[in-house]
């Protein structure tokens, strides 16, 4: 204990011989790198966000919202390394000062690699409004993937600097992971599988961001395209994350691509429809066609197809103006309806499923049809 503490509180040294001013000194530093976070908080959502505010331009207020914390941090570890400057920590018989060197060391490093993070994400939503802004959609799925790709890179060349600078050797290290390298390239087989397979999506461009796709029984929306999986939003808002392999051979079908939708109605009339009433009804239906706003001019069909075990059955085919699926929607609706009202107006009738049962009668008596429907 007397070799723990020398001297008094009033002399010139107290603890570990360190002296009673540096020892003051650490508790300051100690108390400001407690109070730092507070005081840099304070500052960043107080006064820095007043004045990004009045300006135009929307990166600076990204940034002012996303960089407080790391530099916050950054700051408390800055500080606390004065803490272990100021007191003489024993190196004997354990270097608790190389310890607590390191320590802070790995903990700066983290609070940096924080800190460029969060500069690649305020980079990344200058880089997604300036996507909104063009007509192509690779971008849009570009970004998000680029951002995280920087972010591993960059991990990748902190840690090895912090283990350089531990004292330990990158070259040994990494001669030694080779030892399993065999082992970790089978485990990481579907890793590599699933990076070329982004690279197939970022290539071929089967669908971007925002597409409607469907493929191995999922249907839905991209949502975002990484490096490894894919996430597709379901249409009943369930959310699938789909390796990226899988797109190297499956056939994948990009509802967003078609230029248009295709109408297809079997309209079945009755069998008392005479021909000429058949006739009149499809010149109608033609002209009903021809005349929509919501539909193609082209690739229009109306014929007379079959008779039918029930109707007679006439075929239409046509296609919308838009793709989409709510004006796709309201196109087939309103043309529905006004067939409807057509088939109305002219006295005929839809048919339905009939069945006509025929009795046997007794010997020398001709079969009788009961008349009975079966619907």
């Amino acid at each position: 204990m007397d070799q723990l503490f020398e001297g008094s509180l009033l002399g010139e040294q107290f603890l570990w011989g360190v002296a009673v001013w540096r020892l003051a000194a650490a508790l300051v530093l100690v108390f400001l790198g407690l109070l730092s976070r507070r005081i840099i908080k304070a500052l960043f959502e107080g006064f820095l966000k007043r004045r990004v505010g009045r300006t135009q331009a929307q990166w600076d207020d990204d940034l002012v919202a996303l960089v407080p914390n790391p530099v916050a941090l950054v700051v408390q570890i800055v500080l606390w390394f004065g803490v272990v400057f100021m007191l003489n920590l024993p190196e004997e018989p354990t270097d608790i000062r190389r310890f607590a060197i390191q320590g802070l060391l790995v903990a700066l490093a983290v609070a940096v690699t924080w800190v460029a993070f969060r500069l690649l994400d305020v980079l990344a939503l200058i880089g997604d409004r300036a996507a909104t802004r063009t007509d192509t959609r690779l971008d849009d799925q570009l970004i998000p993937l680029l951002r995280k790709t920087f972010k591993v890179f960059l991990a990748v060349v902190v840690a090895i600097v912090v283990v350089d600078k531990l004292g330990y050797s990158v070259a040994s290290l990494l001669a030694s992971l080779g030892i399993g390298g065999l082992a970790l390239a089978l485990a990481a087989k579907d890793t590599v599988a699933n990076f070329f397979g982004s690279i197939v999506v970022f290539t071929d461009q089967p669908f971007h961001v925002g597409d409607s796709v469907e493929f191995n029984g999922v249907e839905g929306v991209v949502e975002e395209v990484g490096m490894r999986t894919t996430r597709v939003r379901r249409y009943d808002k369930a959310l699938v994350t789909v390796p990226n392999q899988t797109f190297t051979n499956t056939a994948i079908i990009n509802h967003s691509k078609r230029p248009a939708r295709r109408i297809r109605i079997v309209i079945g009339l009755s069998y008392d429809t005479t021909p000429d009433q058949m006739r009149l009804f499809l010149e109608e239906v033609r002209r009903l066609l021809a005349a929509h706003p919501a539909l193609d001019p082209e690739g229009q069909v109306v014929y007379f197809e079959a008779f039918g075990d029930s109707s007679l059955n006439v075929l239409l085919l046509c296609y919308t103006a838009s793709p989409a699926w709510a004006d796709y929607m309201e196109a087939q609706e309103d043309l529905l309806l006004r067939i409807l009202r057509l088939v109305e107006g002219q006295g005929l009738e839809i048919a339905f499923p009939t069945r006509t049962v025929y009795l046997r009668g007794e010997p020398g008596e001709s079969a009788v049809p009961s008349g009975n429907q079966d619907r």
